[in-house]
């Protein structure tokens, strides 16, 4: 069995995380990346020893034969992106936000169901060990049925960070797109799809400095967000996001009709019954490949990719399906608002 060649488009995440990732992957040989900068895929492709650097992805695509083309540029190049890769004939393993809108979705999810091809959504959150066992001891009616969904994540300060395409609307920037998508989807992989939103999304900090420190921009994405939800179940639960609220928490809550499941600062699960309360560990079935919380969990979504690719039928992984319908959630949350009401997921 031959190796899959793979490329990187991107060298934000993809240098951080999945260049590293990918030395740990079994049947897979990472050979090329690209940025758009082209000392930049320079300095990341000498870093892993790969064969080949670019600072056009057209041109990756054109030269070097690829099976497997990663996509985490910024996030309203996505669309495009994916489908050249498509259309060059690679699997593709596309990072969230999948998309701009479920327009762009639907048509990546098309193109990637008609080409036969592996398609994959880089939802690798699922693959946490914690939240692992949270989705099993749910499956196992641990705490019997579910009525309430509750999660807060106000922890990643950044008050002082300079402006870039994260504080960009138009580029995709955004706390519901950067942290928000893994949510959605871990809401709709533990409990059941989200139907319905309210939601407030603003920027608190309504101007960023430019890297120089010369001048300024204004802020056209959420740096904060409070999003109230129904699922398909007709549970209730509620998101809320920033990175501004200094000396926040992070912490993930579902209460059932016979205890609750939570989450500590992403990396300590507890169950509770009545007042007892007792810490759960995760079992060797719920552990990633790597105790490196970001690069661990990469690596078990990448591995399930490269194995289907090699024709293993292995482990589930996220598609671009699971990708449509994350942007589905997201649209009906930036149409809400933008049009201060409730909007049902449908509508979009």
């Amino acid at each position: 069995m031959c190796a899959v060649r793979v490329g990187i488009i991107g060298t934000g995440f993809g240098a951080s995380v999945q260049a590293p990732g990918f030395r740990c992957i079994n049947g897979a040989e990472l050979v090329a990346i690209t940025s758009a900068r082209l000392e930049r895929a320079r300095a990341v492709a000498s870093e892993f020893g790969l064969s080949h650097a670019f600072d056009d992805y057209r041109e990756m695509l054109r030269r070097v034969p690829l099976d497997l083309v990663c996509v985490t540029s910024p996030p309203h190049l996505h669309h495009e992106m994916t489908l050249a890769a498509l259309d060059a004939g690679a699997h593709v393993l596309c990072d969230k936000p999948f998309a701009m809108n479920v327009a762009e979705a639907s048509e990546m999810l098309q193109r990637g169901q008609r080409s036969g091809l592996v398609h994959a959504v880089d939802f690798e959150f699922r693959f946490v060990p914690v939240r692992a066992a949270m989705k099993r001891l749910l499956e196992a009616g641990e705490i019997g049925e579910p009525f309430l969904v509750r999660i807060a994540d106000l922890t990643l300060a950044r008050t002082d960070q300079r402006y870039g395409w994260w504080f960009d609307r138009t580029r995709g920037g955004g706390l519901l797109q950067a942290i928000g998508a893994h949510y959605i989807d871990a809401v709709g992989w533990w409990v059941s799809p989200i139907t319905s939103v309210s939601a407030d999304l603003r920027a608190v900090i309504p101007e960023r400095r430019w890297e120089d420190g010369t001048g300024s921009e204004r802020v056209t994405a959420d740096d904060t967000a409070a999003i109230a939800f129904r699922l398909e179940n007709g549970i209730s639960g509620q998101i809320d996001l920033s990175v501004c609220a200094q000396g926040g928490r992070r912490r993930i809550e579902i209460f059932g009709s016979q205890g609750s499941l939570f989450i500590e600062d992403g990396a300590r699960l507890f169950r509770a019954h009545g007042t007892d309360v007792e810490e759960v560990k995760p079992e060797a079935r719920d552990q990633g490949r790597l105790e490196d919380p970001r690069v661990g969990p990469f690596v078990e979504l990448a591995q399930r990719v490269v194995d289907r690719i090699n024709g293993v039928d292995g482990l589930p992984f996220t598609t671009f399906a699971d990708g449509l319908a994350v942007q589905r959630v997201m649209d009906a949350i930036h149409r809400s608002s933008d049009e201060r009401r409730e909007v049902v997921v449908s509508e979009v």
